[in-house]
């Protein structure tokens, strides 16, 4: 009785973990950082206190969403040109740092990649 239960098992257990495929807006994204500069309050902040205007590509769209530097530093001013995962909600992003923290942080636009075969060269 016990073989039957456990090949039973064994048959059904591939269908069961393939029906269990995520929810399409639960999924982490690849994204590229494009931009960082800091962002324009009008009031100088202490240097860990600093607000950055980060501008990540994701398929063809580009965000703009606002951060701190998640060190305390200025280094996320040369971040552009790196990769992260992240995943998008309607009005916010988060991603995981290298230390596997969560940093979720708001989009504050977005828009199409700017198509750049309309430019011509002489």
């Amino acid at each position: 009785m016990s073989k039957i239960l456990l090949r039973t098992l064994l048959l059904c257990l591939p269908a069961l973990v393939l029906a269990q495929s995520p929810a399409i807006g639960s999924r982490y994204q690849a994204a590229t950082i494009t931009q960082v500069k800091p962002h324009q309050t009008g009031d100088n902040p202490a240097p860990g206190d600093a607000v950055y205007e980060v501008s990540v590509k994701i398929n063809r769209t580009i965000y703009v969403v606002l951060t701190k530097s998640p060190s305390g530093d200025s280094t996320i001013l040369y971040a552009v040109g790196r990769e992260l995962l992240v995943h998008i909600d309607e009005n916010t992003i988060t991603w995981n740092d290298i230390l596997g923290q969560s940093h979720e942080v708001p989009i504050i636009s977005r828009g199409p990649v700017a198509d750049r075969s309309g430019f011509q060269t002489d």
